[in-house]
């Protein structure tokens, strides 16, 4: 029998679960315009059932406990469904409702049966615990087979949740280990239902402190992310550009560098006839096609207005090649054809890169060098070059390769 103390723990754990459901759905209501927290909402569900569930059996009789086992059994299958749907939610898979509810049928009929017809009650838990850690695991193989954890944080959350699932399961034979003699009389008051309740509350407390660190971690990268990028494009913008290009030239590299200085040729007569959502369209569509020549590693920034910039592990006459490569995607892609029929262009200028500390100057010479191609017609490609004597001059390119 337990003592006063042991009778108000019982309740204060589930309590404290409820409690622990409310700070989830807090951390939701704070980033709620971030579609992909909604995992938190059914996080919280889980907790909350399965609290709603400790709570009505902590304040059951013995005679009431097998009684009321479909409906508590119910209560615990949904939390455990709501936890797995959850963490299926963050990685972006499936929990297998289907699965789910198959289980959750048969355990449910299990329960009645080994409560109203035959009381049998460690076998009732062992099959509440094994139906509890199979609903449990069923998104364990999407999780696993989606992107591997970045940090040790994530694998951390991954790892804790199966580790639960699989206690769920072996539960009852670990604690009837250590609490011999259970009997269906003193189920609701017994020491069994003490370690029940604490690995319950010590796993709530464990997974929600994760899970808030790891929603802080991802929303101090979501804020990164729109430091970094400009909104129209997602592109890098001016300071992101300045602050990757130095980290990156700063590693050792034997490589060259090259910087590419891009403009939209009359971007200007763009907005002004047709509007400043086709001129958005034109910005998104020349960023998607610069993005999608240049190799990882590569930086590609919108510096502003129509002005692009590239710095790109080449030489120039590689540089070159993918900035012809660009010109020719743009000139073929019917998404930037403008409602007259004219197509969308962009002038370029390329200059080799000798070294980090000369980047503003290569900056500055491969925007002279755009100057020089809209000067000379646009839709053309000035590569800097050096001639004997060190003098710098530019080679133009214009039309196809």
């Amino acid at each position: 029998m337990l003592s006063l103390s042991d009778r108000y723990f019982a309740l204060i754990v589930p309590l404290c679960v409820l409690l622990l459901a409310a700070a989830l759905v807090g951390c939701w209501a704070a980033l709620r315009y971030q579609r992909h927290q909604r995992y938190l909402l059914w996080l919280a569900a889980g907790y909350a059932l399965s609290a709603i569930g400790l709570g009505w059996q902590s304040l059951l009789d013995s005679a009431q406990f097998a009684r009321w086992a479909p409906v508590t059994g119910l209560l615990y299958l949904g939390g455990a469904w709501s936890l797995a749907q959850g963490m299926a939610g963050r990685y972006g898979c499936s929990a297998h409702p289907r699965i789910a509810l198959l289980l959750g049928a048969v355990v449910l009929g299990a329960l009645y049966y080994y409560g109203h017809v035959q009381d049998r009650l460690l076998v009732r838990m062992h099959w509440l615990n094994l139906g509890l850690g199979l609903v449990q695991v069923l998104p364990m193989y999407g999780i696993l087979r989606s992107k591997p954890p970045s940090d040790r944080l994530e694998r951390t959350l991954r790892g804790s949740f199966l580790v639960f699932a699989c206690y769920t399961m072996v539960r009852p034979v670990l604690i009837l280990l250590l609490v011999p003699g259970l009997q269906g009389s003193d189920i609701p008051r017994s020491g069994y239902w003490l370690i029940t309740l604490a690995g319950s509350l010590i796993f709530a407390l464990w997974f929600t402190m994760l899970l808030v660190a790891c929603t802080v971690r991802d929303v101090f990268t979501t804020l990164r992310e729109e430091r970094n990028h400009d909104p129209l494009t997602q592109l890098l913008n001016r300071r992101a550009f300045m602050e990757g290009a130095k980290s990156i030239l700063g590693a050792p590299r034997s490589a060259p560098w090259a910087v590419v200085a891009g403009d939209i040729d009359h971007f200007k007569q763009v907005n002004d006839r047709w509007g400043h959502a086709c001129g958005d369209q034109v910005l998104q569509s020349v960023s998607e096609v610069l993005r999608q020549q240049v190799r990882k590693g590569d930086l590609v920034a919108r510096f502003g207005g129509e002005e692009f910039v590239l710095l790109l592990r080449a030489s120039l006459q590689e540089a070159e090649t993918v900035v012809q490569r660009m010109r020719q995607q743009l000139a073929s892609a019917e998404v930037l054809a403008l409602p007259n029929g004219r197509q969308v262009t962009l002038s370029f200028g390329i200059a080799q890169l000798p070294s980090a500390q000369q980047l503003t100057q290569a900056l500055s010479r491969a925007d002279v060098l755009l100057y020089e191609a809209k000067q000379a017609g646009r839709n053309r490609v000035h590569v800097d070059a050096e001639v004997p004597g060190g003098a710098a001059v530019s080679k133009e390119r214009a039309g196809d390769l």
